[in-house]
C-alpha cells in the first residue's frame, strides 16, 4: 500500500447566499468580494507551495525578514522574496500530498507524475501553480504554459480545518525560523544576515534554460565574503566550470564573481550549482544550462527533450522517456522502402536525406521532424494527410518542407475520415509550404466538413512559412465547416496562430479571400472553442474580405499582427468576425486585441474592420483599431517577397513574425 505524506488538507470558503436581483448595489458587492476572495486564496496557496519548494530544497537561508502581526516577509540568500502567512484563511483547496513511495506531487487525488524533489542529477522540478477559472481550481506544472482543471470547486462551506502553514516560530536568538506543517512536520530554516548566493545573469524566466555554445559562456553570482567562505561551482562531470574572477579569494564584502561554464561537444544539458559554504551553513542557487540545439535527432539521442508547437505556449514534448511510438532515423542512405513514411511513429528526417515521401493512412500518431535546426528536411507531399478515427497523439510536423508534386491537385492538404476522432494536437512548426501549384479552386489546408465530430484538442501553427499564388478563389488555413447532419464539432481547446508569414509572391497581385481560421457555424453546430490566439503573424498581399477570423470562442487574444498590402483591389478588409448565436450573444469571455498594424499602399488603405458589423460587437468595439503606418516598416529591413523573408526595421521591432 502506498503511503502518503499529507501537506495540504481541504479548506472551505464561505458560501454566498443568494441575492435580491433588484439590489443591484449588493449584486456588484458580492460579486466585488468573490473576486477578491478568490484573488486570497489563489495567493495563500501559490505562496504556501513557494514555501514548500523552498523546504524541500533545503538549501537556502534567510538573510532578512520582517512581520506586519499577520505576514512574514522573508528574503532568501538567493535573493528570492516569500511570504508566509499562518492559520487558516476560509477557502475550498484541493488536497496536495507527497507519494513516499514515488516521490510525485498527488493533486486533488491524482498522481502529477511529477517529481516533488529534484533527484539522480535531474532538473529541480516546477513547482505546481494554482489559478482559479470558472470556479474550479486550476493546476500548471510547466510554469503555467498548460494548466489542467482539478474539477475542485473553490467555493462550499467552511470546513474548519487546518492550512498548509499552521505555525511560524521565531528563535529566541532571531538566527533560525521554523515552520510548522499541518501534517505536524516542523523545518527550520536559518537565518545568516550576511550569506549570500544569487545568479544575476543571465537573467533567466522562469522555467527558461541557458543555452551555451561551443566557446562556453560566463554567468555572474552576487555572494558576500567572509574570510574562511568555501565558493566553488557544481556540475556534471563532463560540464567544466571556473570561477574567472582574479584574486577572489583575496575579497571581502558583497562581490560579484564571474563563473565561466563550458559544455561538452555533444548535445548535454545539466544543473549549475554555485555553492558558498559558511561553517555548519551551505547556501546555493543553481541555473539550467543545456547546449545549444544543433540537430534533433541528436538531442533526442541524448535523451533531451525535443518541443514541438510554440515553446512559450501549446506543445507537446518528445524524448526517450516518454515515448511508445515507434521511432526511426532517415537518414540519406536509408533504404527507398525506409524512406516512405506509410505508417505511425516518430520519424526524424535528416535534411540531406533525398526523395522522402509521405504516402496517406488514417493516422492517429504521427510525428515529423527534420533533424537539422539551420535547414528544413524536403518530404514529398502527393497525398493528404488523413486523421483516423480512435484518437491518439494526432499530427505534428517540425521543420519540414512540404515538398508539393507538381500532380498535387487536391483542395486541402489535412483532411479527416468520416468517423469520429479524439486527437490531442495538430501541429505545423517551423515549416514551409509553398502551394503555389495548389490554389485554383476553394483551397483549406486544414478542412473538416460534412464529418462527424473529429476532436482537435490543440491546433497549433507556430514560426512557417506559408506561399500562396495570386488566385480569387477562397482560401482557408484551417476550416471548420458543417459537420454531418446530427453531429456537432466539439473539443477544440486551443486554436494558435503566432509567428508565421503568409504571402504571396509578387508585387501588385495576391489574396483577397483568406481566412486564418474559418468556422461560419452556430451553436448548435460547434461549440465554442475555448482560447483562439492569433499573435505576430506578417501578411504580405493577403487579406480577408470576410475576415481574417470568423468563429464563436470564449477567449480572444490577437496581437502584434502585421499587414503589408500593394494588391489594389476594391474589396473590403476585416479581422474578427464573432459569429452570432441564435440569441444575439456570444459566450465572449476575453477580447485582447492590440498593435495590429496595417502598412496599405491601396486607395482603402485605412478601412480596415476590426470586428466585423454583421457578427457580434462587443458595447466597446470602437475601442479596437488597427495602427495604421504611413512608412514602409521594412524600410532598413529585408524585404524579399519572391523567397518570403521579411524583417522588419528596429522601429516595428516586435510587431509581425520573426523567422531567422
Amino acid at each position: 500500500m502506498k503511503l502518503y505524506k499529507s501537506l495540504l488538507f481541504g479548506l472551505l470558503m464561505c458560501g454566498f447566499a443568494a441575492c435580491d436581483t433588484t439590489d443591484l448595489e449588493r449584486d456588484i458587492n458580492s460579486l466585488k468580494d468573490r473576486v477578491e476572495d478568490y484573488e486570497a486564496q489563489v495567493q495563500k496557496l501559490n505562496d504556501d507551495m513557494n514555501i514548500i519548494r523552498v523546504l524541500l530544497d533545503g538549501n537556502k537561508t534567510i538573510t532578512s525578514y520582517s512581520f506586519d502581526g499577520t505576514n512574514y516577509t522573508l528574503t532568501l540568500s538567493n535573493g528570492e522574496t516569500l511570504t508566509l502567512t499562518q492559520g487558516v484563511v476560509g477557502a475550498n483547496y484541493p488536497s496536495i500530498t507527497i507519494d513516499e513511495e514515488s516521490g510525485n506531487w498527488i493533486i486533488a487525488g491524482k498522481d502529477s507524475g511529477v517529481k516533488a524533489e529534484a533527484e539522480d542529477g535531474k532538473d529541480a522540478p516546477y513547482t505546481p501553480q494554482f489559478k482559479i477559472e470558472n470556479e474550479n481550481w486550476w493546476v500548471s506544472y510547466d510554469g503555467g504554459v498548460t494548466w489542467t482543471d482539478l474539477g475542485v470547486k473553490a467555493t462550499g462551506d467552511p470546513s474548519g480545518e487546518s492550512s498548509l502553514i499552521s505555525n511560524v516560530t521565531l528563535a529566541s536568538d532571531g538566527n533560525s525560523i521554523t515552520i510548522k506543517l499541518s501534517d505536524n512536520k516542523s523545518y527550520t530554516i536559518p537565518v545568516v544576515k550576511d550569506l549570500v548566493c544569487e545568479i544575476i545573469e543571465p537573467a533567466l524566466a522562469d522555467g527558461e534554460m541557458w543555452y551555451i555554445g561551443a566557446t562556453g559562456a560566463t554567468l555572474k553570482v552576487k555572494v558576500n565574503i567572509q574570510p574562511g567562505d568555501i565558493i566553488r561551482p557544481v556540475v556534471p562531470a563532463d560540464w567544466k566550470a571556473n570561477i574567472v574572477t582574479p584574486n577572489y579569494t583575496s575579497l571581502s564584502g558583497e562581490q560579484t564573481l564571474e563563473v565561466e561554464v563550458t559544455a561538452p561537444t555533444t548535445a548535454s544539458k545539466c544543473v549549475v550549482t554555485i555553492e558558498v559554504n559558511r561553517g555548519v551553513n551551505t547556501v546555493t542557487d543553481e541555473i539550467v544550462a543545456r547546449t545549444e540545439i544543433a540537430n534533433y535527432w541528436d538531442e533526442y539521442q541524448a535523451g533531451l527533450d525535443v518541443v514541438v508547437g510554440d515553446p512559450d505556449g501549446i506543445h507537446m514534448v518528445i524524448n526517450k522517456k516518454d515515448v511508445s511510438l515507434t521511432v526511426k532515423h532517415i537518414t540519406n542512405s536509408s533504404s527507398s522502402t525506409d524512406k516512405v513514411i506509410k505508417t505511425e511513429g516518430i520519424y526524424f528526417v535528416d535534411s540531406d536525406a533525398e526523395n522522402v515521401s509521405y504516402q496517406r493512412f488514417g493516422l492517429k500518431n504521427l510525428i515529423i521532424i527534420g533533424t537539422d535546426i539551420d535547414k528544413q528536411s524536403k518530404l514529398t507531399i502527393s497525398d493528404y494527410f488523413n486523421l483516423g478515427k480512435d484518437g491518439g497523439v494526432g499530427l505534428a510536423l517540425k521543420n519540414i518542407n512540404m515538398d508539393f508534386a507538381s500532380t498535387y491537385s487536391l483542395p486541402y492538404v489535412v483532411n479527416a475520415g468520416s468517423e469520429a476522432s479524439v486527437l490531442d494536437y495538430v501541429i505545423f512548426d517551423k515549416c514551409i509550404a509553398n502551394l503555389t501549384n495548389a490554389v485554383g479552386t476553394q483551397f483549406n489546408f486544414f478542412q473538416l466538413s460534412a464529418k462527424a465530430n473529429i476532436q482537435v484538442k490543440n491546433i497549433i501553427f507556430y514560426s512557417n512559412k506559408f506561399c500562396f499564388n495570386s488566385s480569387t478563389a477562397k482560401v482557408n488555413l484551417m476550416n471548420l465547416a458543417s459537420p454531418a447532419t446530427g453531429t456537432k464539432f466539439s473539443g477544440y481547446e486551443n486554436f494558435v496562430c503566432r509567428n508565421n508569414v503568409f504571402y504571396s509572391p509578387q508585387k501588385g497581385s495576391g489574396l483577397y479571400d483568406f481566412s486564418v481560421l474559418q468556422a461560419n457555424l452556430n451553436e448548435t453546430q460547434l461549440d465554442a472553442i475555448s482560447n483562439l490566439t492569433v499573435n505576430n503573424n506578417t501578411f504580405v498581399n493577403i487579406y480577408s474580405m470576410n475576415a481574417m477570423m470568423r468563429m464563436r470562442a470564449e477567449n480572444i487574444t490577437s496581437n502584434s499582427n502585421l499587414i503589408w498590402n500593394d494588391y489594389d483591389t476594391d474589396k473590403s478588409r476585416s479581422w474578427l468576425y464573432m459569429t452570432k448565436r441564435s440569441d444575439s450573444a456570444v459566450e465572449l469571455k476575453q477580447l485582447e486585441l492590440s498593435n495590429n498594424t496595417v502598412y496599405d499602399q491601396t486607395a482603402k488603405g485605412n478601412s480596415w474592420i476590426m470586428i466585423h458589423g454583421n457578427g457580434y460587437r462587443p458595447d466597446n468595439f470602437a475601442d479596437y483599431t488597427f495602427n495604421y503606418l504611413d512608412t514602409n516598416p521594412f524600410d532598413g529591413g529585408t524585404f524579399d517577397i519572391q523567397n518570403g523573408v521579411f524583417k522588419v526595421s528596429a522601429a516595428y521591432e516586435g510587431i509581425g513574425a520573426s523567422l531567422d
